[in-house]
């Protein structure tokens, strides 16, 4: 007698996330002083200022905070790339960098550090993937984000980020 392959429910279908591109300039981050002091990029997308997004340092600097011995001293770059990575992934809804694939090992370590933060504080996560970038002719300065968020092209780059942070989820 032949018994009937139990059936299990179909999985919901998710409709496909609309993401809108950005570009994120990067100019002011201790871990990559480098990058400081360079000249703004041209961009055909909406630019960002992450230094006028003050919801991402703080973020990265209480994801650092939670791997810190605080019976020792601090060291003198508090946050790294990976962090700061998480805190763009949890606050600007990042679903997508484009990068040089050597980044895959940090973006790994940001997605991990995003997902635990999350986890801690109740907050939605949705891990960030690469897309493969050469980067070629783009200044070090500027990252190219795919995310959940929409950003306006509505003027300067200053009037771009001051919009953009008064519409994010997290308060400062």
């Amino acid at each position: 007698m032949k018994t009937a392959a139990r059936r299990l429910p179909a999985a919901p279908v998710l409709k496909p996330e609309a993401l809108h591109r950005f570009a994120l300039i990067v100019d002011g981050n201790a871990h990559r002083s480098d990058l400081c002091g360079a000249a703004l990029p041209d961009t055909p997308h909406p630019a960002l200022s992450e230094a006028l997004i003050p919801q991402i340092r703080t973020v990265a600097t209480l994801i650092a905070a939670a791997r810190h011995d605080f019976g020792s001293r601090s060291p003198g770059v508090f946050t790294e790339e990976a962090d700061f990575f998480a805190a763009r992934i949890l606050v600007l809804g990042a679903r997508r960098f484009h990068l040089d694939i050597t980044l895959v090992p940090m973006l790994n370590t940001a997605n991990r550090r995003a997902r635990e933060f999350a986890q801690r504080h109740g907050l939605p996560f949705a891990p960030a993937e690469i897309r493969m970038s050469l980067n070629a002719g783009r200044p070090a300065n500027l990252l190219i984000i795919e995310s959940c968020r929409h950003a306006e092209n509505i003027g300067s780059l200053v009037e771009n980020s001051r919009a953009f942070a008064a519409n994010l989820p997290f308060a400062v």
